[in-house]
């Protein structure tokens, strides 16, 4: 069934030239390809203006073909009222759409903090006829690509074949813009986080990412940049702040989509780092991670404190200081769950400071293994050696690929000891534990290692033989 969460393809360049644009479209989209515009001044004109610049850039011709870079310009600006400016963008044909079997349309904009933060932005679907059809639901969705792009998402429950784009100017003094790129639609969009089919091989970056808040009051917090969480630059980061007074209650939340459903024992790894002054315990105790597959949530919810150990708390608690770890959605028996998106919730009352502008950062969200299966032997001391061995939990999935393994003799070190999935352990010559870590990687190209797997070694000393009584 088509859902409301058939979302957007990997932002990759599609161009020539060395321009990179937002692809998030199959190669079978339809685009809009037909055009309408007008709008309202506030007082009739005398108190406010607007202005469809360029409309025709928003439309698939012979000569502007979709997707690329030109746009309409929207502009509404009012002294007293408001004033509007839309455009209104027809496909080639009607598209049937239904409760049972909807079609989302996406309308490609760039962010603007004023005229969507400020719910100055709305989106309708019509008829041939022009009448108004129904959305799934209220207002639109909106999601954020690495490149910066921004897709504006509707879902009619009727058949349609136009949507319109409107700009409203803010109701104090002041202008809102929109830029409109195109509008298209995905036929025969089947799973629920866009319209393509999930690759078992795929190593797992989001393609697109939304943030949401509760218990906040719109415009008082924003996520910035939402859409470098996703770029594959650790360097780049989303951040979770406020815009206003500082925040002492809400949460802000990010999610995450990813291009299908994961495979069975896939984990999520989550690099962030903090750039206020909260206590790391705090911080961990407020960030809960949930995974879905579509709108359902699928296992357990977790608090990020459960994942970090002692090292990754410490590291958390400097400015700045990127931490790494790994979340594998499971249900309360302990089974890995399917799902196609992960959420971020940072619970503000748990920071045990107010969230100002400078808050958390997200730097990275990608899935990989869940960590390999491997049992700890037994070794003693008088012959020093042990065979160690792991097996990744995804070995005979089809068209999975293949697995590198990797040891260390530290949960968090860079060095490693071997490289082989089997091999031998020396120097156990001292009755204790020795433990090592052992990591997997799926071939291909961007893959990242699993979670690490402690394995611990138990060193005995060799039994005593009983004395030999020399005497009869």
């Amino acid at each position: 069934m088509r859902r409301l969460y058939q979302k957007l393809l990997l932002v990759m360049a599609c161009c020539g030239g060395g321009m990179h644009m937002a692809c998030a479209q199959p190669s079978n989209a339809v685009f809009a390809d037909k055009q309408t515009n007008g709008g309202s001044a506030a007082g009739g004109g005398t108190t406010g203006s607007y202005s469809v610049a360029n409309p025709d850039n928003a439309r698939n011709t012979a000569s502007n073909i979709k997707p690329n870079n030109s746009y309409a310009l929207l502009t509404a600006s009012s002294t007293l009222g408001t004033s509007n400016a839309w455009i209104q963008l027809e496909f080639p044909a009607d598209i049937t759409s239904s409760t049972g079997a909807p079609v989302t349309v996406y309308v490609r904009t760039d962010y603007n903090t004023n005229a969507l933060l400020g719910g100055g932005v709305d989106l309708t679907a019509y008829d041939k006829n022009g009448s108004l059809v129904t959305l799934q639901s209220s207002g639109y969705k909106t999601y954020f690509t690495p490149d910066g792009a921004v897709f504006l998402a509707i879902t009619p429950t009727a058949t349609f074949n136009r949507v319109r784009a409107r700009v409203t100017s803010p109701v104090a003094l002041g202008t809102n813009t929109l830029q409109v790129y195109y509008a298209f639609y995905g036929p025969g969009a089947s799973n629920t986080s866009n319209p393509y089919p999930f690759n078992v091989a795929d190593c797992g970056s989001p393609n697109v990412t939304t943030k949401d808040y509760s218990g906040i009051t719109l415009g008082s917090f924003d996520v910035q940049n939402a859409g470098n969480a996703i770029d594959n630059d650790i360097n780049s980061k989303s951040s979770f702040v406020s815009t206003g007074a500082a925040l002492l209650n809400g949460h802000i939340k990010q999610t995450f989509f990813f291009n299908g459903v994961s495979n069975n024992a896939d984990a999520v790894r989550v690099t962030l780092s903090q750039s206020g002054s909260f206590l790391a315990v705090n911080l961990a105790a407020g960030i809960t991670l949930q995974a879905y597959n579509g709108s359902t949530s699928v296992g357990t919810a977790v608090l990020a404190n459960a994942l970090l150990d002692a090292d990754l708390l410490g590291l958390l608690g400097g400015n700045n200081n990127r931490v790494a770890f790994h979340f594998a959605p499971k249900d309360g028996s302990g089974n890995s769950v399917v799902f196609d998106r992960v959420e971020v919730d940072l619970n503000i009352g748990a920071l045990g400071a107010g969230l100002g502008s400078n808050g958390l950062n997200i730097h990275d969200v990608r899935r990989s293994p869940d960590a390999p299966t491997a049992t700890g032997p037994k070794a003693c001391s008088n012959i020093g050696t042990a065979a160690l061995g792991a097996l990744a939990p995804q070995l005979g999935l089809p068209g999975i690929g293949s697995f590198s393994y990797t040891w260390y003799s530290t949960a968090h070190g860079t060095s490693s000891v071997s490289t082989a999935q089997n091999w031998t352990a020396s120097g156990l010559t001292t009755p204790g534990t020795a433990t090592y870590y052992v990591e997997i990687t799926k071939s291909g190209s961007g893959c990242i290692a699993s979670p690490r797997k402690k394995v611990d070694i138990t060193v005995s000393s060799p039994p005593v033989s009983p004395g030999v009584a020399l005497n009869p």
